[in-house]
């Protein structure tokens, strides 16, 4: 495989999955990884009453031809693949003659993983989605013939286990014949008993959150937004819904009754409505096993655990989240060709503004990985159109899929970066006036801080090294002073960077409630 410290590689990464195949093609460098794309397809691999036992021919068949198609995708691209099959695969007795045909018809070589490794590169994949920290997790991912459940803080796994329940597997053994009561109560009384053992062991180790991924889980964070009489636009990454909603779903599934009424509920795709009743019943049952009140939902998941994992190697080191969304936004930066030197020294500049700010203030400290992004990528929009090029940042960042953040924290920084300079942001502008109240004083307070720190640096030359913040008194009303330590040997450029920044206080003087005055070293 290329060396990516020296040039990039392309990377696909597939799993082989009970119910779907999915592929995720990615460009890799020092940096870690790009998202070029990413295809699906159902193929039932484990359906039918032998499915976990035995896989038949014509399911083989079509994930045969799923592969194909995808090594096809693979190739046009000069990807290298990494694939792995799961459950179906790793429990049928001819799950080798399945590898074995891959290889000779396809050409890939599939990875059979065990359960445990298919929790440890779910849980590696989430954690690269969202925004975890060093909170202790719990990590759902239920998939056609498992569940797979980690308790992980940071890198290190508490819990790491697969049980065989899963949506196809469930579905042929109880819910084959119909949503009828004695199916479903024989369902349930199931999934309690085989999911009690590790509930206890869950509870012992404890959680503070509670995140699921993958389609079955996707498609009930989908289908609760939309019964809550809200849109779901872009990626549900980061999208919380709760045990009752979890319910409702459940209630609104098992009134519909057979799959084409089940496809009808909006939010379900008719691909889904075969099996969604037993995968609602899974996390209906271990929610309320465990009383987990909220669910939040990762868009990153096995698929892109083996990615990431992959570029791990390729790199020869660990790609934390953090890193992984940072290197996601300078790599769009340079695509669109911004001058990184001077948008990353504003970006530095806005965060000794914040921090500065933090201790006198009472900042949200999870804005400033958001506005650090907004500084850097507040130029993007100049590829376009330089005279508006605010307001076309808006829109790339708005649909540029950035690893590493939910679709509110890039809405956070797309509206960042489009308030960065001309008009301060409005309720008659509507992006803006969708935001709740909270969002818009986050808006507010990110494009301030981000108007003052791009001043700083007018004259392109780095010549402010820092900046910090100091509370006074004056005419007995609070003002605050930023102090400006600069490396300017030319006294004209820093009273430029001076000036500029003290036109472009106001958004951030109204946030603050007081006067700010740019004062150099």
């Amino acid at each position: 495989m290329t060396n990516p410290t020296s040039q990039n590689a392309v990377v696909a990464a597939i799993d082989i999955g009970t119910n779907s195949v999915h592929m995720v093609l990615a460009d890799v460098d020092h940096l870690g990884f790009h998202i070029l794309t990413t295809e699906k397809e159902v193929v039932r691999l484990g359906a039918g009453v032998q499915g976990f036992d035995h896989l038949a021919p014509d399911a083989m068949d079509r994930g045969v031809a799923a592969l194909r198609r995808m090594k096809h995708i693979a190739n046009a691209h000069s990807a290298s693949v990494r694939a792995v099959a799961t459950s179906a695969v790793r429990e049928a007795d001819n799950g080798e003659d399945f590898v074995e045909r891959v290889k000779k018809e396809v050409g890939i070589d599939v990875q059979v993983i065990s359960g445990a490794e298919e929790a440890r590169l779910i849980a590696l994949g989430v954690r690269h989605s969202l925004a975890l920290a060093d909170e202790q997790v719990l990590m759902i991912d239920i998939g056609g013939g498992s569940t797979e459940f980690t308790v992980s803080k940071g890198r290190r796994t508490f819990i790491s286990q697969s049980i065989k329940l899963g949506a196809v597997r469930l579905t042929d053994k109880f819910l084959a014949d119909g949503l009828s009561s004695s199916a479903l109560e024989k369902l349930r009384a199931y999934v309690s008993s085989t999911f009690a053992p590790l509930a206890n062991d869950i509870k012992r180790t404890g959680f503070s959150r509670v995140v699921v991924s993958s389609g079955t889980c996707e498609t009930i964070a989908r289908v609760a937004i939309l019964q809550r009489g809200r849109d779901v636009v872009g990626s549900l990454n980061g999208q919380m819904f709760t045990r009752k909603e979890v319910d409702d779903v459940v209630d609104s599934v098992i009134d519909a009754d057979i799959p084409s009424r089940i496809s009808d509920i909006p939010g379900i795709d008719p691909k889904r409505s075969e099996i969604i009743a037993a995968g609602a019943l899974i996390l209906q049952e271990v929610c309320h096993a465990l009383k987990a009140d909220t669910i939040e939902y990762s868009d990153f998941a096995l698929r892109e655990g083996v990615l990431i994992d992959a570029t791990e190697q390729l790199l020869g080191r660990p790609t934390s989240k953090r890193d992984a969304a940072r290197d996601g936004v300078l790599r769009f930066a340079q695509r669109c060709s911004v001058d990184t030197q001077h948008s990353e020294h504003v970006a530095k500049l806005s965060g000794d503004i914040f921090k500065s700010l933090h201790r006198h203030f009472e900042l949200d400290e999870r804005l400033v990985p958001l506005l650090e992004a907004a500084a850097i990528l507040s130029n993007v929009g100049a590829s376009v159109s330089y005279s508006r090029h605010h307001l076309h940042s808006y829109y790339m960042i708005r649909n540029a899929e950035l690893v590493g953040f939910t679709d509110d924290d890039i809405e956070l920084i797309a509206l960042a970066a489009r308030y960065h300079r001309k008009g301060a942001p409005k309720k008659s502008h509507a992006e803006y006036a969708a935001l709740d109240e909270d969002s818009r004083h986050d808006v507010d307070l990110m494009a301030g801080i981000l108007r003052i720190a791009t001043g700083l640096d007018r004259s392109h030359d780095q010549c402010v090294r820092s900046v910090s913040a100091s509370i006074r008194e004056v005419n007995s009303k609070e003002q605050v002073q930023l102090n400006v330590r600069s490396e300017c040997n030319n006294r004209e450029v820093l009273e430029l960077n001076l000036y500029t920044s003290q036109e472009r206080t106001e958004l951030l003087e109204e946030y603050l409630g007081c006067k700010i005055v740019v004062k150099g070293a």
